[in-house]
């Protein structure tokens, strides 16, 4: 393997000298092949949008990407080429809203050069000295819009998790079987993600993860639900401070949409009502999953804020009251 460090770039030693090096958090929102609702695409947009950020590592994507695979968007004006979109792979350092720094990792999943890749994200680990890595996924599944949005909760060491620590760490190279632990084990494919966590494990660095559970029938539409979903969990689990409630008004614009749209489809209403169905059975029947899943509820905050916001619109619709300009 050639040495990872030649995928990456520093930006500026000035930019460097910004950045703390004790109890930083890494987040990470590399969408692939499946970015269910492109909730990674939508969080990963809002952040940089609503958070002061400066970019401090950038990596050769020549070397990670299959542009014939994966073809980048060129803009033809009639006569000429004007741009062509080359994607980026950037990690940036983030600032939440209590001005508290964290590591923000984005951009495509690779198509390349896995192994060396998370060798190169481990060496940079170590060096901005991350205490620990929260990763962001969102995947297909058979389940209703209209039901709070559940999520696969994952991690190289169960006490992230608030599990007993028993399962060991493999050794480079080596398979648990399935008869290595009572829980049942899934094959799924890969995303890069995966890869990134069991390399960090190995390490010793704590890397953990949230993959959105998406209603399949909205798996190639937008759905900034899946994103708040995400970024809850997210700063929760890196005890960040990170602006939701915007990304709340778009999901409940979003959803309005959406129920405007299935008013006028009757083979999807009928979908969604037979998931809503299935969805209530398993919920009263106690169903467990073998799967660590939690649901995804408002925060107190984004609660109280909406509130104010509802008093605020409608302070003085009393009869007696003619409403404040």
């Amino acid at each position: 393997m050639r040495d990872p460090r030649d995928l990456y770039r520093f930006e500026s030693a000035d930019v460097l000298a910004e950045v703390p090096r004790t109890g930083l958090t890494l987040v990470h929102a590399l969408p692939g092949l499946v970015d269910a609702g492109n909730a990674c695409r939508i969080a990963s947009t809002y952040l940089r949008d609503e958070l002061r950020h400066l970019r401090l590592v950038s990596f050769d994507m020549d070397e990670l990407l299959d542009y014939r695979g994966s073809r980048p968007q060129a803009v033809f004006d009639g006569t000429s080429y004007t741009s062509v979109d080359i994607p980026e792979l950037t990690l940036s350092l983030m600032y939440d809203e209590s001005d508290r720094p964290f590591l923000f990792l984005d951009g495509p999943e690779p198509d390349l050069q896995w192994r060396r890749l998370a060798e190169a994200l481990t060496d940079l680990v170590e060096f901005f000295d991350v205490e620990r890595v929260v990763g962001m996924q969102a995947v297909p599944m058979a389940v209703p819009h209209t039901r709070p949005i559940g999520l696969f909760a994952h991690a190289n060491d169960p006490s992230l998790l608030g599990r007993p620590s028993t399962r060991p760490t493999p050794a480079p190279g080596t398979m648990l079987g399935a008869d290595a632990e009572d829980s049942p084990e899934i094959l799924v494919p890969a995303a890069f993600g995966a890869l990134l966590e069991l390399q960090l494990g190995r390490a010793d660095h704590a890397a953990m993860g949230y993959a959105a559970q998406i209603p399949h029938y909205l798996t190639r539409t937008d759905f900034p639900a899946g994103a708040l979903a995400l970024l809850r969990r997210v700063s929760d689990a890196a005890g960040l401070d990170l602006p939701l409630v915007h990304l709340g008004d778009l999901t409940d614009a979003a959803t309005v949409a959406l129920q405007g749209t299935l008013e006028q489809n009757s083979e999807v209403r009928q979908i969604v009502t037979a998931l809503e169905e299935q969805y209530d059975s398993l919920s009263e029947g106690g169903d467990q999953s073998p799967l660590s899943t939690t649901m995804d509820l408002p925060t107190a905050e984004e609660l109280g804020e909406h509130f104010e916001r509802f008093l605020a619109d409608h302070d003085g619709d009393s009869p007696d009251e003619p409403r404040s300009a």
